[in-house]
């Protein structure tokens, strides 16, 4: 915690100024939903806030078009299918920074561990995001953006708990001073669990625990009316309980440490143009100890250096970029390094309710050469009536483990042959908005191609499949009652091996019952198609629909909030992932003060 210490001694000298300084307001940012015209969900700092389990992964599993798979509970490792698409094709960001784990052997960033009381606002973007984050975001976007100091002068504490020994807490400080603000988090979060495996299929009775701890600090500082300097420094310590893949009594463990530091420079030219530097280091660092194997150590880093440039004028905006990435996986096998060079444009044209937007990004690998990205949309807005058609391209570079990873136990696993996994998506969407009636339509479709998959080859290009497919979503508002279905219809053609892990149908209808100004009463249902997977000895089964319901309780007070949340209420027995448990009849609650 030798930042930390560095960063308060430090917070003094960053004012020099005595006379207050504005906000610079014009910034050079991706702005996504600017910039792309495809169906985004956000949850906001409240949302977060008052969730039982502060964790990330537990929101992002209410979107439709959103399949979700974790290996037993909290501290588990989640995975998350957009639209069809792998769930490694879905890329992270906090405040504009990838977060995605190079020590990982796909380069998927494992959010069950990431904690979430930090966190100002999440967005989540279906749809490829290539041209403006590059890499791994051909399949969607999670979008997280960091509190600073907003709520200052304040001090949150909140606490958390509830079934299997599961217990949080997170305190908070909102600070401000004359040209500088943030905020300063601590959270810990410690489960009992339930035993990863499932307890039918592999007669499992023995709990796997997971203990998180995460320091985060965010700020922003501004040196004149025209500079200003955002700072993002974090520390992540995870550790989990393992099961082998039959037997619940290995006693094997995982500890997951995660090291993130930025600085994002905005300079303002003038009412219409602004600069920003960044440079940001994503560092990961895993432990496994098997009783099998023993120690493992899996290390990846990422430094990502960026320059954009912005022009916004009254009905149009450009944002070009200059960025590079540097990965590295240090493990047993694999000791190496490459870079990834970019240059994207993005612009958008926005006059009497219609917009269009076009970017292209072009990338220069190290190790295969060149290739380009782009993106095309349009949006027609009249009362009530809203359009949208979005084409996008995506792309996910192989990773370092994927090429170079050596042969073990006489079985190849690197290619240094293979090509980038690419994505051309197509999504046309239809909204009515009315006071008390809100209504959505989207049709999709993903093309996808050069799918890698380990085989007894090792990794190869051999997969391609098209994913189609519906998402209708309603709000209806009748006083204080809001009910909210979505359903989720895909289909898949074109396959070259089996989809897994994914379902055709699946609903959800969403309650919230307003007791009092203060009292909210809520329930979710969720049904889910069969969907197929692989068993213990590499064949193909079919896993059984199930649903679920879940109800919660809140209480919310400008200097308190309460809240309790029942999770599977009806103790449904089932699976979503071959072999792994679900979570049962279970009880959380929430507890939030604000000084």
């Amino acid at each position: 915690m030798s930042w930390l210490a560095v960063f308060a001694i430090c917070l003094p000298l960053l004012s020099l100024a005595q006379e207050e300084l504005p906000v610079v307001h014009v910034r050079a940012s991706k702005e996504v939903s600017k910039y792309h015209l495809g169906t985004t969900t956000s949850f906001s700092e409240d949302n977060l806030e008052s969730d039982p389990i502060p964790l990330t992964s537990t929101q992002i599993t209410k979107i439709p078009g959103v399949v979700s798979t974790q290996n037993g509970g909290p501290g588990g490792r989640v995975s998350y299918f957009f639209r069809g698409t792998e769930s490694r094709h879905v890329a992270f960001t906090l405040d504009g920074m990838k977060l995605n784990d190079p020590s990982n052997n796909d380069r998927q960033f494992d959010a069950a561990f990431f904690t979430s009381p930090f966190l100002k606002e999440m967005d989540v973007h279906m749809g490829p995001q290539s041209v403006l984050f590059g890499s791994d975001a051909m399949g969607g976007l999670v979008e997280l953006t960091t509190r600073k100091g907003e709520s200052a002068p304040e001090t949150r504490f909140d606490i958390n708990g509830g079934s299997f020994g599961t217990f949080s807490t997170s305190i908070s400080k909102d600070w401000k001073g004359s040209n500088d603000n943030g905020t300063l988090t601590a959270t810990t979060f410690k489960t009992d669990g339930i035993s990863r495996l499932n307890k039918k299929r592999f007669k499992a009775t023995e709990r796997d625990g997971a203990d998180i701890t995460q320091l985060t600090s965010s700020s922003e500082h501004r040196w004149s009316a025209q500079t200003q300097t955002d700072l993002l420094f974090s520390i992540l310590n995870g550790n989990n309980e393992l099961d082998g893949f039959t037997d619940d009594n290995t006693n094997d463990e995982s500890q997951n440490d995660q090291y993130i530091a930025q600085q994002k420079t905005q300079l303002k030219l003038d009412d219409s143009q602004a600069l920003s530097y960044r440079t940001g280091y994503n560092g990961h660092q895993r432990e496994i100890r098997t009783v099998s194997v023993g120690k493992e150590n899996y290390k990846g880093h990422l430094l990502q250096h960026e320059v954009l440039h912005k022009l916004e004028l009254s009905y149009f905006s450009l944002l070009t970029g200059l960025s590079t990435e540097h990965e590295e996986l240090n493990i047993a096998s694999v000791d190496r390094s490459l870079d990834l060079h970019s240059l994207f444009f993005q612009s958008a044209l926005e006059k009497q309710g219609i917009r269009f937007q076009a970017g292209i990004r072009g990338d220069e690998h190290t190790i295969y050469g060149s290739f380009l990205s782009g993106s095309l949309g349009a949006s027609f807005k009249k009362d009530s009536h809203f359009f949208s058609a979005q084409f996008s391209q995506g792309y996910k570079a192989p990773t370092l483990y994927q090429l170079h990873a050596t042969p073990l136990f006489g079985f190849p696993i690197g290619n240094v042959n293979l090509k980038p996994e690419r994505n051309n998506s197509l999504e046309a969407s239809y909204k009515e908005s009315f006071e008390t009636f809100e209504t959505r339509l989207t049709i999709f479709q993903n093309r996808l191609s050069n799918l890698i998959s380990f085989t007894n080859q090792g990794y190869l290009n051999q997969g391609r499949f098209i994913t189609e497919g519906a998402e209708a979503a309603l709000l209806l508002k009748i006083n204080r009652l809001h009910i909210e279905p979505s359903v989720t219809h895909q289909e898949f053609r074109k396959e070259q091996t089996t989809v897994l892990r994914r379902p055709y149908n699946f609903y959800a209808v969403n309650l919230n019952y307003s007791l009092a100004e203060a009292f909210m009463l809520s329930s979710r249902y969720e049904w889910q198609d069969s969907r197929k997977d692989l068993d213990e000895s590499g064949n193909t089964v079919r896993l059984n629909p199930y649903e679920t319901v879940d109800l919660g309780f809140k209480y919310v007070k400008p200097e308190h909030d309460f809240g309790v949340e029942v999770k599977n209420v009806f103790n449904r027995e089932y699976e979503n992932l071959y072999g792994y448990s679900v979570m049962p009849l279970s009880v959380f609650f929430h507890y939030g003060m604000k000084i």
